[in-house]
């Protein structure tokens, strides 16, 4: 029952082939996210362990940027892109919702990938000690990850969708204990320092706070993008914090 439920959010936030799940199966295991980041950031971790003394800094910010993006398929960097979409659109928030469904993407959208992806890999690659990198790799996964349940479980849907599934099943409060529950573990397990942890929560907060209060002004709650996103902008700014800090 647990693996499955484990590998249900895998099917969801990864590009690993693992057998197709019922999307409000996936939607009950939506406080797994942040237990996903966390196997996810070791993974990744691992990776960036194995590539730190062979690779130049900038290199390494690249390789350990594109897996990242890539091992979710793009899929909540598309979110990143409709939603910047969406904010700079002018209009009701129908037409809004129109524009973050069009499949291509606008300019806005363009310029917020291009600016987050040089963003992600300046960073990393400023990540100079191997330990503070893995560290973080993990910390901003299993983060950011919460922050989409964070947001399911305080929000309010914009507009009947896929969100709204998610949305409603979060509205659990013993799942958001588990969630809560995962997400302190992790960060005292493989937290850098004590400074870094607390940057890093409250960084979290904010911005999935901020995003959610932006989301109901100019769409009247939150959308599948707008969580998706909350994902990619939490993950920047940890690791904006940790590379300058």
């Amino acid at each position: 029952m647990v693996y499955n439920n484990i590998c249900s959010v895998f099917s969801f936030l990864t590009i690993i082939p693992i057998k197709n799940y019922d999307l409000r199966y996936i939607a009950q295991n939506m406080y797994l996210f942040p237990l996903v980041g966390l196997i996810i950031g070791i993974a990744i971790g691992v990776l960036s362990f194995i590539l730190f003394s062979y690779l130049q800094s900038f290199m390494l910010g690249f390789i350990i940027t594109a897996t990242i993006i890539g091992i979710s398929g793009l899929h909540h960097t598309d979110a990143l892109s409709d939603l910047a979409d969406g904010l700079m659109a002018k209009g009701s928030s129908e037409f809004k919702h129109k524009v973050m469904s069009d499949p291509r993407i606008g300019t806005a959208g363009t310029v917020v990938l291009i600016f987050y992806i040089i963003g992600m890999i300046i960073f990393v690659s400023n990540i100079e000690e191997k330990i503070k990198l893995i560290s973080v790799i993990i910390i901003a996964e299993v983060l950011s990850k919460y922050s989409m349940v964070l947001q399911c479980y305080i929000g309010k849907s914009a507009w009947i969708g896929m969100n709204s599934i998610f949305i409603k099943e979060m509205k659990n409060k013993k799942k958001f204990l588990v969630s809560n529950l995962i997400l302190t573990t992790s960060i005292m397990l493989f937290g850098f320092s004590f400074y870094h942890e607390i940057a890093s929560l409250l960084t979290m907060f904010v911005i999935s706070i901020v995003l959610l209060l932006i989301a109901n002004r100019s769409f009247g709650g939150i959308s599948g993008d707008v969580i998706g996103a909350t994902n990619e902008i939490s993950r920047f700014f940890i690791y904006l914090i940790y590379a300058v800090f």
